[in-house]
C-alpha cells in the first residue's frame, strides 16, 4: 500500500476524512473498487459511524449571487482583529473583512487538515537558527479603502499588539494595552527583538530564541488575531473607529451592524485576487441565542446556515431535506481540576475520576454520534494529536480500587463550575450532569455551579477558588502551541494552579526546538505526562455539526474554528 494512501486512512479513521472521500482518494491512486472496500471495512465502526452520517460540504456548483444569512449560537464581540474575542466573532464576520499575516485553506474539502497557504503573504523564510523570519509579501494587495497593504502597513498592526517596552524602547502611537494583553499568549513567548523592513514587500521579524510555533500560532484566533486593518483607519478615528469601520483586505466589506441582533457585509468588487473573490453578494449574520430560534429561523426561510443545532433536531432536519455538515477540527470540550483542593493532590484520584466517566457514550448517546470521546489534549487537527498518549479506558471497578488505594474509598463531595451555554460549548449542562451521574457510581458526588456565559469567562480566567473542585472550557488549536495555555505553571490560563514544572521544561524543549518532528514528539510527551498526572481531562472533540439549506452551494465545512465563506453563494 502507497504511503498516501496509509495517511489517507489513519485520517479517516481519526475522523479527519469521510468514508465517501477516502474512497475518491483511493481511487484517484488507482486502487479497485475491490480494495478500497476492504479497506473500508477494515477501518472501525467507530470512525464510520462519527463521519459517514455527515458530509463534509453541501452541493458544490460554479455560480454567484445571492444573500446567505447565517443563524449564530451567540453574538459577535468588538470587530477590531487584535482585540475581539471568542470564536464566533472571527470565525465568521471578522475572517471575511480582515485577512491574516498566515493564513491556512479554509475551503478545502478533501477532508484532510488545512494546510498554510500563500495569502496576503507570499512566502515565508526561516533562518538555520531558527530565530529570524522572512516574510515576503504579496504583490498589489490594497485595503478596501484603497490604501496599501505593505510592510509598513504590517508593522503597524504588529505594533498594536507587541509590547516593545519590555525591551526598553517605547511603545508606537497606535500601541494597545489591551490588545498586548489579549495577544501576550502569542507574544510573550515568541520574545521579538526587532522587526524591520528592507523593502516595500519584506518584512523580517528577529526572535531571541526559536521558537517553533511562530508561524502556526499566527492564524489561531480566540484571543485576538493577526488580520491586518487599514492604518489609515486609526489615524482618522482612533482604537474606536477600527471597530466602527473594519477595513480590511478580505472579499468582504463592512456594511452595516445592530449589535446583538444583526451584522451585513457585502462582496468586496476590488479584491485583490479575482480568483479567490466572493460569490455570494451579500451575508447577514444573525445572532439567534435560543438553539430552537436557530432551528425556526432555517425551517421558515429565515436563515440558509445555523450553527450549534440541538442534537435532538438533527435527524429531522435530514429528514425534511436540509443537509448537516461535520468535520474534526481542532475543538477539545476539557476539564481542569483545582490543585489547591485537598482530595485532587494524590494522582490516584485524579485517575479515578477520570477513569469514572464514561466518554465514548457520552459521544455516541448524549451528543448523538456529533463528537468523538477525547484521548488526547490535542485537537484532532494539530500535528501533536495522537491516540497513543495513554489516557486509560473508562472502568468503574478500577476507578474505585485507585479510591481506595487513595484512602477515599467513601468518596467525596466537589463543585463543578460550568457555564450554561456558548461558544464551542455543546451541551455543557447536560454534559456536567453526565459526567456527575457516572462519578456518582465510585462514591464522588458532584454538585454544579452554573453561570451565564460572559460571567463564567470571567470567573474562568480569574482562576478556581477555594470551594471550586473543576470547571471546563471548549477550545484547542491546530497549531502545535495550544498545550502552553493550559499546562504551563506560570500562565494565566492554567486556572487549576497545576504545579507540576515537569511540563515546563517539555515546553520550553518543544518551542525551541529546530525541527518539527522534535517539536511535535516533545509536544506529545506532554500529552503523555498528562494522562499520567491527569491535570486537564480530554472529554470529547466536537465535530461541529452545521445544517445548510439545500439552496446554499459550495459549503465547505471548516477543519478549525473559523469558514471561509468567498466560494459560498444561494440559488435563488
Amino acid at each position: 500500500m502507497t504511503r498516501s494512501v496509509d495517511g489517507a486512512l489513519t485520517d479517516l479513521v481519526h475522523g479527519k476524512l469521510s468514508r465517501r472521500d477516502f474512497a475518491a482518494h483511493a481511487a484517484a491512486l488507482g486502487l479497485s473498487v475491490t480494495a478500497i472496500s476492504a479497506l473500508l471495512r477494515s477501518a472501525p465502526a467507530e470512525a464510520a459511524a462519527s463521519d459517514a452520517v455527515f458530509p463534509i460540504t453541501g452541493p458544490m456548483q460554479d455560480g454567484s449571487g445571492g444573500t446567505l444569512v447565517v443563524g449564530q449560537e451567540s453574538n459577535w464581540d468588538v470587530l477590531d482583529p487584535c482585540l475581539g474575542t471568542g470564536a464566533v466573532t472571527w470565525r465568521t464576520c471578522l475572517y471575511q473583512i480582515y485577512e491574516s499575516l498566515v493564513a491556512r485553506e479554509m475551503d478545502n474539502p478533501s477532508g484532510l487538515s488545512d494546510p498554510i497557504v500563500p495569502g496576503i503573504t507570499k512566502s515565508i523564510d526561516r533562518s538555520s537558527d531558527g530565530k529570524t523570519y522572512t516574510f515576503h509579501l504579496q504583490d498589489g494587495v490594497t485595503f478596501s479603502d484603497g490604501t496599501p497593504f505593505d510592510a509598513a502597513a504590517v508593522m503597524w498592526n504588529v505594533e498594536r499588539q507587541w509590547d516593545q517596552s519590555k525591551l526598553g524602547r517605547k511603545n508606537a502611537p497606535q500601541f494597545d494595552t489591551t490588545a498586548a494583553a489579549v495577544r501576550s499568549w502569542f507574544w510573550n513567548p515568541a520574545q521579538m527583538v526587532s522587526m524591520t523592513s528592507p523593502n516595500p514587500g519584506t518584512v523580517v521579524f528577529e526572535l531571541a530564541k526559536p521558537f517553533a510555533p511562530f508561524v502556526s500560532g499566527m492564524p489561531e484566533s480566540g484571543l485576538g488575531t493577526m488580520g491586518m486593518s487599514s492604518p489609515a483607519v486609526w489615524k482618522t478615528g482612533g482604537t474606536a473607529a477600527i471597530a466602527a469601520h473594519p477595513i480590511g483586505t478580505g472579499p468582504f466589506l463592512f456594511e452595516s451592524q445592530s449589535p446583538g441582533d444583526q451584522l451585513n457585509i457585502v462582496k468586496n468588487p476590488k479584491y485583490w485576487n479575482p480568483a479567490g473573490a466572493a460569490k455570494a453578494d451579500r451575508i447577514i449574520f444573525k445572532a439567534l441565542t435560543d438553539p430552537s430560534t436557530r432551528v425556526a429561523a432555517l425551517r421558515g426561510g429565515d436563515a440558509h446556515v445555523i450553527f450549534a443545532p440541538p442534537t435532538e433536531e438533527i435527524a429531522s432536519l435530514q429528514r425534511e431535506g436540509f443537509i448537516v455538515t461535520a468535520r474534526a477540527n481542532p475543538h477539545l470540550w476539557y476539564m481542569q481540576l483545582n490543585a489547591h483542593e485537598p482530595y485532587w493532590k494524590d494522582r490516584r484520584v485524579r485517575q479515578a475520576f477520570f477513569m469514572s466517566i464514561n466518554r465514548n457514550a457520552m459521544a455516541k448517546r448524549l451528543m448523538r454520534g456529533t463528537a468523538l470521546p477525547a484521548v488526547s489534549i490535542n485537537g484532532r487537527t494539530c500535528p501533536s494529536w495522537t491516540d497513543q498518549a495513554g489516557y486509560p479506558e473508562h472502568n468503574i471497578k478500577a476507578a474505585k480500587q485507585l479510591l481506595a488505594d487513595a484512602g477515599l474509598e467513601k468518596g467525596f463531595e466537589t463543585t463543578f463550575q460550568i457555564p450554561t451555554g456558548g461558544s464551542g460549548e455543546m451541551d455543557p449542562v447536560g454534559m456536567a450532569e453526565w459526567i456527575a451521574r457516572d462519578a456518582a457510581q465510585v462514591g464522588i458526588k458532584i454538585k454544579l455551579q452554573t453561570m451565564e456565559w460572559i460571567s463564567y469567562l470571567h470567573a474562568w480566567a480569574g482562576g478556581m477558588t477555594a470551594g471550586i473542585g473543576m470547571n471546563q472550557q471548549s477550545w484547542g488549536m491546530t497549531s502545535i502551541y495550544w498545550p502552553n495555555l493550559p499546562l504551563r505553571t506560570t500562565s494565566a490560563l492554567n486556572v487549576g494552579h497545576q504545579p507540576d514544572t515537569r511540563f515546563d521544561v517539555l515546553l520550553d524543549q518543544a518551542n525551541s526546538s529546530l525541527d518539527d518532528e522534535t517539536a511535535i514528539a516533545k509536544y506529545r510527551a506532554v500529552d503523555a505526562l498528562n494522562a499520567q498526572e491527569m491535570w486537564l481531562l480530554p472529554i470529547v472533540n466536537d465535530l461541529a455539526p452545521v445544517v445548510i439549506s439545500p439552496k446554499v452551494r459550495n459549503f465547505v465545512h471548516s477543519s478549525d474554528w473559523w469558514w471561509d465563506f468567498k466560494k459560498v453563494w444561494v440559488q435563488s
